[in-house]
Formats: C-alpha cells, sequence, structure tokens
C-alpha cells in the first residue's frame, strides 16, 4: 500500500510540473534563468554546454583527455585495468556544471525540448565520429518495472527513442531489467559490478544475434552498468556494441584543466 501511496503522488507530482510548465514562462533547464534561447537552454548554459561537448575523450572509457594528449582507439590511462564488453563510448562531456544539471532536470521533470536537444548533438556526435560504421539497432539498457512504476516514465529509453530517429535506427525492446537492483550512486566501483551481475536478460537473442548495437543510457560512471548490458548482448551473439550517454562521471581533476580561464 505504501509503494503505490508513493507512486500515485509521483505521478500526481509529474502531472503538476507537466501543467506548470504549460502555464509558467519557459526557463532554462540548467539554471532555471529565463529567457531560453537554444533547445530549452538560456545562452550563457548553451555555450558553457558546448564547451563541455568539445573536451576531448578516449574513444575505448569515455574518460577526459587532458589536453594535447591524442585519442587512442586502444584505450588511455583512465582506462580500467580489465576493459569492458563495449568496444566504443560516444558521449557528450563530463558530468558536471550545465550538463550535469541539465541531465538531473529531463529526468525529474521531463524537459522534453531539453532532451531533444542533447540527443540530437549525441546523433551529431556519433555520426562524426564514427561516419563508416553501420548500427543495426539502437538498444536501451532498460529499467526494471517497478522503477519505472515508481517514476511514470523510462528516462533512457525516451533519449533512445529519439536518437534512434535520428540516425534513422530501429529500437530494440528485447533486452530486459530481471532484477531491481539498488541505484549505482554511492557504491563503489567493486560492488556496483556486483550489484548488476546477473541484472538483465533477453526476450529472445534472434534480434541481435550478428547485430551491432549501439547501447543508450544517460550517464556511465564506472562502466558497470553498460558493460553487464554488453555482456549479455554477445552472449546473445551480438557482433559488437558501442555505448553512447549523455555524459561520463569522472572525478574533476580529469577535466580541471580545460575549464580553466584562458
Amino acid at each position: 500500500m505504501a509503494r503505490l501511496t508513493t507512486s500515485l503522488f509521483r505521478g500526481a507530482y509529474t502531472c503538476l510540473a507537466g501543467m506548470a510548465d504549460l502555464l509558467l514562462p519557459d526557463v532554462c533547464g540548467a539554471c532555471g534563468a529565463a529567457p531560453v534561447a537554444a533547445e530549452g537552454l538560456c545562452p550563457p548554459c548553451n555555450l558553457e554546454l558546448l564547451s563541455l561537448v568539445a573536451m576531448p575523450f578516449c574513444p575505448r572509457c569515455g574518460h577526459t583527455l587532458g589536453p594535447n594528449v591524442p585519442a587512442d582507439e586502444d584505450g588511455c590511462g583512465g582506462c580500467p585495468p580489465t576493459l569492458g564488453h563495449f568496444d566504443r563510448v560516444f558521449r557528450l562531456g563530463p558530468y558536471t556544471a550545465c550538463l550535469r544539471r541539465a541531465i538531473r532536470d529531463m529526468k525529474y521533470h521531463r524537459r522534453q525540448r531539453l532532451r531533444r536537444r542533447l540527443t540530437d548533438l549525441l546523433a551529431h556526435r556519433i555520426a562524426t565520429d564514427w561516419p563508416g560504421e553501420d548500427f543495426d539497432a539502437v538498444v536501451t539498457v532498460p529499467m526494471h518495472w517497478l522503477r519505472r512504476l515508481q517514476r511514470g516514465f523510462d528516462h533512457a529509453r525516451s533519449i533512445a527513442s529519439r536518437l534512434a530517429a535520428a540516425l534513422a535506427l530501429p529500437l530494440g525492446n528485447d533486452l530486459i531489467r530481471i532484477r531491481n537492483t539498488p541505484p549505482q550512486t554511492h557504491l563503489p566501483r567493486s560492488r556496483r559490478i556486483e550489484n548488476v551481475r546477473g541484472a538483465f536478460a533477453l526476450r529472445s537473442a534472434d534480434t541481435v544475434r550478428g547485430a551491432s548495437l549501439l547501447l543508450v543510457d544517460d550517464v556511465t560512471t564506472t562502466g558497470a552498468t553498460v558493460d553487464e548490458a554488453a555482456r549479455i548482448l554477445l552472449h546473445a551473439g551480438a557482433h559488437h556494441v558501442a555505448v553512447a550517454v549523455f555524459a561520463k562521471a569522472e572525478a574533476p581533476t580529469a577535466y580541471a584543466a580545460h575549464l580553466q580561464e584562458p
């Protein structure tokens, strides 16, 4: 009963938040200022976002690279000792500043214009960074049905849906979460790996066998969640898996040099 009451309360809150978006002046999804210019962001936040997107990163793990450090397809010094089952990462920027605030605003307040803005930037990055790759489908890191019931919608799947449309790819739905795992946010790396082990399964392996897949989530930190999902897909016969996220959460020292005033 308590869980049902919580779900109803959150559903009512979401409806009220949606009505407020219609009735109140549009404000920036990152800082709350008005007016908004580019797809849900004010001009200063939009410039800050583009500066984060311009930061170089490792194509193997998504870690921000230092100035003058070349991007190596084989990895970087920030890659974990054991590389993941996915072989490529696409990201917009580090999980900080306006990008962090924007992602949280989308996640909890369903900012559709902001989601369109970030997803279109991510689609452009994929098409630009790997123009020769022909993906067969987009796959979402799935949310457990209980979590989806509580929150009211699947944030990652909404990102994947628009990304698939922007890249003219089908959106797969055979990857499912079979364990309602606790949030990864405050767990150390070793616990994160154990937390998601066995959390995913496939309804059918037929749709992924031999396919090149783009696996989508909003944020990656250690990569444990996307790695476990990629492992399931590869075990089912997928040819290879690349990961696409809005942001990579990492220590501030990883991108501090890029944020210094010139």
